[in-house]
């Protein structure tokens, strides 16, 4: 489900993104993510903790309104 708050050039590149429409990135779909709206290519080690971060549940998968925050972090 989409967030009605995010702002739409992070909700477009979430859902472009997000292979398998169900609203969650994987830490493959969220490093294409961070990428393209940050300009920034992070290294494996780099993405992983970046995405341990964002997953603030734990569940192994970012939610939007997980990806915004870590957004704000960069």
């Amino acid at each position: 489900m989409i967030e009605a708050d995010a702002p739409d050039g992070t909700r477009a590149v979430f859902g472009e993104f997000d292979t398998d429409d169900d609203w969650l990135l994987n830490v493959r779909e969220f490093g294409g993510a961070v990428e393209r709206l940050t300009g920034r290519s992070l290294d494996d080690e780099a993405l992983r903790r970046l995405f341990r971060r964002a997953d603030v549940d734990g569940d192994g998968l970012v939610s939007l309104p997980e990806f915004e925050g870590c957004l704000k972090e960069l």
